[in-house]
């Protein structure tokens, strides 16, 4: 086995791993869920939210592969792309990126920096798939289904849309975080009515230029941010009236501020997201590491600029948020 070249990275501190080259370059398919689920264990691994594999075309693009912690299969991951993409414009010393994941290609370029001197990248990814045509529903309505799944019993108003993960998103007027947990579980639990699983975002307006949002994702539960759970709750916002999608929408999670907006690709909602893209290291591992049971350890270069940056960006999030009465558990 070749060695693991791993790049620890984050985007509003939904921590990835990005791994240079494809996942069967490195493993089994029988060795990859243990593989991945090691490296992203917090006590007996690196500890992350889910893994990349980056496999650079030689053209300034990439194929790209996620998985989520507990070593499932996931077809996107947006604050993830951000950081894959941003490492591939770095390689290349380019504005703009392409980087592809089954059959989405996602266009990655670079962004403005913060005040705080924070790396950010905006990512393109794939139209929202609203199915049915009506989401905005009182019982839950599912994107693969197209009917009312009566099972479910959903305790609150929630729309159905892929982005191309499949979530569901509740417009809340106060933000409970012990209800959001209890509803991604519940979903969790209802793998008749959701056979591959569902993010469950709840979304609170701040203000006509702001919200907070926060998901419980598939496979990792609570997370700081989730990028797809962005996208997803954005053209929601839009879909139920309150913004016009252009509008370029602060996003406050607990894990850091971004931005998001919906632009038309074929009569679709296409969503944009951009935020941090941050380094926090490098290392190298043997791949027969992730396949015993000896604790991982971590020897590599720390990019403390990087981490300083975002660690100051981060503090004014979380004064914002408390500002707001918003006071979220940090993970």
């Amino acid at each position: 086995m070749s060695s693991l070249s791993i790049a620890k990275t984050h985007g509003s501190r939904n921590d990835i791993f990005v791994i240079d080259g494809a996942p069967d370059d490195h493993f089994s398919s029988a060795e990859l869920s243990r593989a991945v689920e090691r490296l992203c264990d917090r006590r007996q691994g690196l500890g992350s939210d889910g893994v990349y594999f980056l496999a650079d075309n030689g053209d300034g693009s990439a194929k790209a592969w996620f998985f989520n912690p507990d070593g499932s299969p996931a077809l996107l991951c947006g604050n993830g792309m951000r950081c894959a993409g941003r490492l591939l414009l770095d390689r290349y010393e380019a504005e703009t990126a392409v980087v592809h994941t089954g059959p989405y290609s996602f266009t990655v370029r670079n962004a403005e920096d913060t005040p705080q001197g924070v790396r950010q990248v905006s990512v393109e990814l794939p139209p929202v798939d609203f199915t049915p045509a009506d989401p905005i529903v009182a019982d839950v309505r599912w994107p693969f289904v197209g009917q009312v799944l009566p099972a479910f019993h959903a305790t609150r108003a929630m729309s159905a849309l892929a982005v191309p993960n499949s979530h569901l998103v509740s417009i809340v007027g106060a933000y409970d975080e012990a209800e959001l947990v209890e509803t991604g579980r519940r979903v969790a639990d209802q793998t008749e009515a959701f056979p591959i699983g569902a993010n469950v975002s709840f979304v609170l307006p701040l203000d006509d230029e702001e919200v907070f949002i926060r998901t419980f994702e598939r496979g990792a539960g609570l997370t700081p941010s989730c990028g797809s759970g962005i996208a997803a709750s954005r053209a929601v916002y839009s879909k139920l009236g309150p913004v016009d999608p252009d509008v370029r929408l602060r996003v406050r999670n607990a894990g850091g501020p971004a931005r998001s907006w919906l632009q038309e690709s074929d009569g679709r909602w296409q969503p944009v997201l951009e935020g941090n893209a941050t380094v926090v290291y490098r290392t190298e591992l043997n791949p027969a590491d992730l396949l015993g049971d000896a604790p991982l350890e971590f020897t590599g270069e720390t990019y403390l600029s990087e981490v300083n940056a975002f660690a100051a960006l981060f503090e004014d999030n979380l004064k914002a948020l408390h500002t707001a009465g918003v006071n979220p558990a940090m993970g």
